[in-house]
């Protein structure tokens, strides 16, 4: 009983772990720059902070895979009021 008890104990802590290695950002609030990193407010108390040269260099990437992404999205929708009409 007590090695499952433990068992238990090391798969919750494993789980707590999991969910700190991934942030899930479904909206922002807050936006700015101060010395070199840039301030993303989210989730009313939380902020990401990067660094703006890296993200900078970052930004062609970026941008090439947000715009793949949103015509998906549009097409599915478009795709949505289609088969809804």
């Amino acid at each position: 009983m007590g090695q499952d008890n433990r068992i238990e104990k090391l798969e919750a802590q494993i789980e707590i772990l999991k969910a700190q290695l991934h942030t899930y950002i479904g909206e922002t609030d807050s936006l700015h720059c101060s010395d070199g990193e840039l301030y993303i407010g989210y989730d009313d108390n939380k902020t990401l902070i990067m660094e703006v040269d890296q993200l900078f260099r970052d930004l062609p990437s970026i941008i090439s895979m947000v715009t793949k992404e949103q015509k998906k999205m549009q097409e599915m929708h478009l795709e949505m009021i289609k088969k809804a009409l």
